[in-house]
C-alpha cells in the first residue's frame, strides 16, 4: 500500500483533515481522544485491498479546526459533508474509543448514509456513573497549556533517544498478561511501536478538552424504526473505558452484536486486529 498522505478538504461544514487509501465501498474511521488520523493506520493497511478507507482527523486535532464540529452531532454532520465532498453516498463508520460518540451520532442522525456501525472500545457519552475518561486525563484536559507542554516534552525526549540511536521504549505496565503474550508476534509489536511514535505527534490539547466536555452531554436518542447493522467490540479488562459502555451500546442499538474480548484492555485495534478486520469485512460483504 502506498504511504498515507493526509490532506485538508473544504466541506460545507468546514475544513477537515483526511488520509485515505484503497477504493470500493467506504469505511470512515472516527479516532479516539488525543489522536488524529494516524491512530487508525492499521485499519487502512488491512482494508485498502477492497475498500476506500477514510481516516478522518476529528475537530480540535491535527489540522481540523474545532470550529468544524464541537459537538458529536456536529462531527457526524462533518462526516456527511466529507462524503459529499468526495462524491460518496454511504459509508461503514468505525468509532474507536473517544471517537465512538461521533460514529454513533452519524448512524443515528444520518442513518440513510450509514451502511453499518462498528464501535471499538468506544466511550458512550453521559452513559455511566463512572467517568468515561480517567480522572487524571480529565484534569489535564481542564488546564489550558498543560497538555501541550507535556506533548512538547515527550517529543523532545523522544528526539534525543532517536539521535542516540535508541528506539522509543514501550511502557508495558498498562498491558494485560494476554497483551504481553501477543507482543511476541512481530506484527503486533511493530504496530504498537509505531503507535507510540505517532502519539508524540498526535498529542493535542484543544480536541481533548472539547471531548471531555462533550462526554458529559447525553448522546442522541436512537430513532424508532431505524436499523443499522452494528458490531460492538470491547476488551473485558479495559480500565480506560469500562466494558459496561459496550453493553449500553448493545442494548440501545437494535440488533447490535456485542463481542467482548477476553483478556484484553483498551487498545483493541492493535491487540485484536484480526477480530476487528473480520467484523469490518463481514459488514462490507453484507453491504
Amino acid at each position: 500500500m502506498a504511504a498515507l498522505t493526509p490532506r485538508v478538504l473544504r466541506t460545507a461544514r468546514g475544513p477537515v483533515e483526511v488520509a485515505e487509501a484503497g477504493s470500493g465501498p467506504v469505511v470512515l474511521v472516527s479516532h479516539g481522544i488525543a489522536g488524529d488520523w494516524r491512530q487508525a493506520r492499521t485499519i487502512a493497511e488491512d482494508l485498502a485491498d477492497h475498500a476506500r478507507v477514510l481516516l478522518v482527523t476529528r475537530p480540535g486535532y491535527g489540522r481540523t479546526p474545532l470550529s468544524s464540529g464541537r459537538t458529536f452531532s456536529a462531527q457526524a454532520a462533518l462526516f456527511a459533508a466529507l462524503l459529499d465532498e468526495l462524491g460518496e453516498e454511504q459509508a461503514v463508520v468505525l468509532g474507536i474509543s473517544g471517537g465512538g460518540p461521533a460514529a454513533h451520532a452519524f448512524a443515528a442522525e444520518h442513518s440513510s448514509r450509514c451502511t453499518a456501525l462498528v464501535l471499538c472500545c468506544a466511550v458512550r457519552a453521559a452513559g455511566e456513573e463512572e467517568p468515561p475518561v480517567m480522572p487524571p486525563m480529565r484534569r489535564l484536559a481542564a488546564v489550558p497549556g498543560v497538555w501541550a507542554a507535556l506533548a512538547t516534552l515527550a517529543r523532545g525526549v523522544s528526539a534525543v533517544r532517536r539521535v542516540r540511536g535508541r528506539s522509543v521504549p514501550l511502557d508495558l505496565s498498562a498491558c494485560t498478561p494476554l497483551e504481553r503474550e501477543l507482543l511476541a508476534e512481530p506484527q503486533v509489536l511493530q504496530a504498537l511501536e509505531r503507535f507510540e511514535r505517532d502519539r508524540e505527534v498526535m498529542l493535542r490539547g484543544t480536541g481533548l478538552r472539547n471531548d471531555t466536555r462533550q462526554f458529559d452531554t447525553p448522546p442522541p436518542t436512537w430513532p424508532a424504526g431505524v436499523v443499522v447493522p452494528t458490531v460492538v467490540l470491547h476488551g473485558d479488562l479495559d480500565d480506560v473505558v469500562p466494558v459496561s459502555h459496550a453493553h449500553q451500546y448493545a442494548e440501545e442499538v437494535p440488533g447490535a452484536r456485542l463481542q467482548v474480548l477476553t483478556g484484553l484492555g483498551h487498545v483493541v485495534p492493535l491487540f485484536a486486529r484480526d477480530e476487528l478486520n473480520a467484523a469490518l469485512r463481514e459488514l462490507l460483504v453484507r453491504r
